[in-house]
């Protein structure tokens, strides 16, 4: 087990409730900004730098022009204010 393996244990592991928050919620929102699946072991892996072994569960997918915009309602129109 490498240094880098044991450190995550320690912090995952760790007795004190809102040091093991901050460090889980930490990595949490660096996994789920790049799409990965937030769990113990991608979180391991992105810790120890194997980022490139982990391969996101949902693969962004660029959509076509026209399909993104399809549902986007026009802009609401606003008629003359009235003077007070």
């Amino acid at each position: 087990m490498t240094d880098k393996d044991q450190q995550f244990t320690r912090m995952w592991n760790e007795a004190n409730k809102s040091k093991r928050e901050k460090f889980r919620n930490n990595l949490k929102s660096k996994l789920l900004a790049r799409g990965i699946i937030y769990n113990e072991s991608n979180a391991r892996a992105y810790w120890n730098g194997d980022v490139a072994l982990i391969t996101p569960e949902k693969p962004y997918e660029e959509r076509p022009r026209e399909e993104r915009f399809e549902r986007r309602r026009p802009p609401r129109r606003r008629g003359p204010q009235p003077h007070r």
